[in-house]
């Protein structure tokens, strides 16, 4: 059995709701809550796109998703589940028939998640949250709304999530290993946030393989250990037994248009066991036409600010099992 399994950062996909849009007009209850639209945060100071050019980049990136085909895909940064199911019917036409997310431990509530299509929307057997996974052992996570936005858990490990989705597929599971790693802030701290949690990924890793499942790390790992310096905080990850990169080197997933850099920050990391039938696709028709590194084609939408798909591009790779 094939199957193409997919990581993209949709950037910022949040619901933007009815009653946020004008003073309360006599609309009833149902109608508040179903009028429903998904935004993109377009600025640090949390300004919110148009209705129209909301629309134009939510299409567009729902254009790279179908053109990337998943059967399972793994997405990072989007709200909770009902953005995700939100953006899932009004763009995608239900493309996919069941959605998974858990809140994690980010401060602008930005959570990893897994949207599948109809074929495997039943044989998910199990799922695994490490939200309350520890920094420090002897220390306990401590949330607290008042002081930090009711999201930023303090000692926790995970800067999101690692979600683990158990799939199972004739007498094998599949595990994906659901991440977005800790940003890159120029701090030291951030090198070492990023290591640890590269470190107990490759733990969770290993112990699937115990279990006899078969595992796969995906998503935004936040840095690209064959730029131009290595910090080394893959390395623990990258070093694990029978974890395998299949992407070639030179191969990039992000542009970041302040500094006009294209970086590989996303990633599909199989076990060795597990057999690829061709290369791994990224998919650029939904970059900002700022980026001049890529001179294929894009969505006729597509033009320089607000309309991009998202800074990240989907990876994707199909898998005979």
């Amino acid at each position: 059995m094939n199957v193409t399994i997919a990581t993209f950062n949709v950037e910022n996909l949040f619901n933007r709701y009815a009653m946020l849009d004008g003073p309360w007009d006599g609309r009833g209850y149902e109608k508040v809550v179903l009028a429903y639209d998904i935004a993109n945060v377009v600025s640090r100071d949390g300004d919110i796109a148009s209705y129209e050019t909301t629309q134009i980049q939510r299409n567009n990136t729902a254009m790279a998703i179908e053109q990337a085909a998943p059967d399972i895909l793994i997405v990072q940064e989007v709200e909770n589940l009902v953005a995700l199911r939100n953006f899932n019917h009004i763009y995608l036409d239900d493309y996919f028939d069941h959605a998974l997310l858990i809140d994690g431990n980010d401060p602008r509530g930005i959570d990893v998640g897994v949207l599948l299509k109809r074929q495997f929307a039943n044989s998910v057997s199990a799922v695994r949250t490490h939200i309350n996974d520890p920094k420090d052992p002897k220390k306990p996570i401590v949330r607290d709304g008042r002081k930090n936005f009711g999201y930023l858990a303090q000692n926790a490990l995970f800067s999101r999530d690692c979600l683990e989705i158990d799939i199972a597929i004739g007498k094998k599971t599949l595990t994906l290993l659901a991440n977005h790693f800790k940003a890159q802030d120029a701090t030291p701290e951030s090198i070492v946030r990023r290591k640890t949690q590269a470190t107990r990924v490759s733990e969770i890793f290993a112990a699937n393989v115990k279990a006899k499942r078969l595992p796969i790390v995906m998503g935004d790992l936040n840095f690209d250990y064959r730029g131009p310096k290595n910090d080394g905080s893959l390395d623990p990850l990258l070093a694990t037994k029978d974890l395998v990169d299949p992407l070639p080197a030179g191969e990039w997933t992000h542009y970041y248009a302040s500094d006009k850099k294209c970086s590989r920050l996303d990633y599909i990391l199989p076990h060795k066991s597990l057999a690829l039938t061709g290369p791994p696709v990224i998919t650029r028709n939904g970059l900002t036409t700022k980026c001049k590194q890529y001179t294929g084609p894009r969505f006729p939408t597509i033009g320089p600010e607000h309309t991009e798909a998202s800074d990240h591009c989907p990876l994707s790779m199909t898998i005979s099992i």
